[in-house]
């Protein structure tokens, strides 16, 4: 069952809910925060004295961190999802 922008009245919000066979958390979510860590590695390996060792130390911690808050923060804009 899937619905459309006219089942919902004038001035209210959508539900919050899950339509059936929307993914809770999809795939393509964890793509930004891959992104911005790998930007951010670059960033560090071409900024650094010692280049590549640099990028991967930089990969390694806070590639991590920047990934998940990153993501983190996708996701609660995809939920949010204000129109």
């Amino acid at each position: 069952m899937t619905r459309s922008e006219d089942d919902t009245p004038a001035g209210q919000l959508r539900s919050p809910v899950l339509d059936d066979g929307q993914p809770r958390f999809p795939w393509w979510l964890l793509l930004p925060g891959v992104l911005v860590a790998g930007v951010w590695a670059a960033y560090a390996g071409t900024t650094g004295e010692d280049g590549t060792a640099d990028a991967v130390r930089a990969l390694l911690w806070p590639g991590p961190a920047i990934a998940v808050g990153t993501t983190i923060a996708a996701y609660l804009g995809w939920r949010l999802d204000l129109d």
